[in-house]
């Protein structure tokens, strides 16, 4: 029988405006990317991975060659995906480098149980590392009379997917996005629980709980200007000391800056660093 440490395709989404950059990891060598219409920048960012994917180093062989990456149209805005010959985080970590340089990012971790964690180096290693498997063959078991085993205790939460999100800012008015909110929004509810997919889907707002403070939050999307204007006032809203955040991120799409939101409350320092950001008047929160 075999027994795996993780979901072998582990995928790391990296939202740098549209939400529409993805990498599965296939192996612990072996990375695909999926693109669906990049932007500009994300043209460019792809640009300089292909070019360092082709060049060889001193201790490794290229992530690909020059016939794998030919098919690959950034004008196009159907869905494309090509595979890498190296490990997911040093795709991941490429990539974080080249896309918002101007912007503070932070990576977290969802885990099947719905918990989110900062990327750490030991997250890095389990998530790179190959499942474990162990194998046994022709084994007969000796049939004995015992008393019946206790029921075994729940499998540890795995680490299911990941995300790089940049730090919310404060800042007002939001300006106009396109379509590309869908997107975003996809990539948002593959962070949800369903509970909170629901609560999305109905009202634009969704319950999440405080990482250091075990507070309960209430986030809603800016489109949802009923909900803003009658519940919370703004989109982070703390319902335990009934106190509204003014941070905000406005340079992407509504649901990436909930998305945005969501983990900066769920990790504990971050949530803190969210909370001490100064409102509209410099006042700390």
């Amino acid at each position: 029988m075999t027994n795996q440490n993780k979901p072998e395709n582990f995928a790391w989404y990296i939202p740098s405006v549209y939400g529409d950059i993805k990498l599965e990891r296939l192996t612990d060598s072996s990375t695909r990317v999926n693109l669906v219409g990049v932007s500009p920048t994300e043209k460019e960012a792809v640009k300089a991975l292909f070019k360092h994917a082709l060049k060889p180093s001193i201790m490794a062989k290229p992530w690909a060659t020059q016939d794998e990456l030919a098919s690959i149209d950034l004008a196009s805005l159907k869905e494309q995906r090509f595979v890498l010959s190296a490990p997911l985080s040093k795709v991941q970590g490429f990539l974080q480098k080249t896309l918002k340089p101007h912007r503070k990012q932070v990576s977290a971790v969802r885990f099947t149980n719905g918990r989110l964690e900062e990327v750490s180096e030991a997250l890095l290693q389990q998530i790179d590392a190959p499942p474990e498997a162990t194998t046994v063959d022709n084994v007969v078991p000796i049939k004995r009379e015992e008393p019946a085993a206790a029921a075994p205790p729940p499998p540890p939460p795995k680490p299911e997917r990941a995300v790089t999100v940049a730090q919310p800012v404060q800042g007002c008015p939001a300006p106009d996005f396109d379509d590309a909110e869908v997107r975003a929004t996809r990539v948002l509810k593959a962070f949800l629980m369903p509970e909170q997919i629901e609560d999305f889907a109905r009202r634009q707002q969704f319950i999440a709980i405080g990482g250091a403070t075990g507070h309960r939050y209430l986030l809603t999307s800016r489109h949802s200007r009923h909900a803003l204007a009658h519940v919370s006032m703004r989109c982070l809203y703390d319902m335990d000391e009934k106190h509204a955040f003014c941070v905000h991120d406005w340079e992407v799409p509504a649901a990436e800056e909930l998305l945005g939101l969501l983990v900066h409350i769920s990790v504990p320092h971050l949530e803190v660093y969210a909370r001490r950001i100064p409102d509209r008047e410099g006042v700390l929160a």
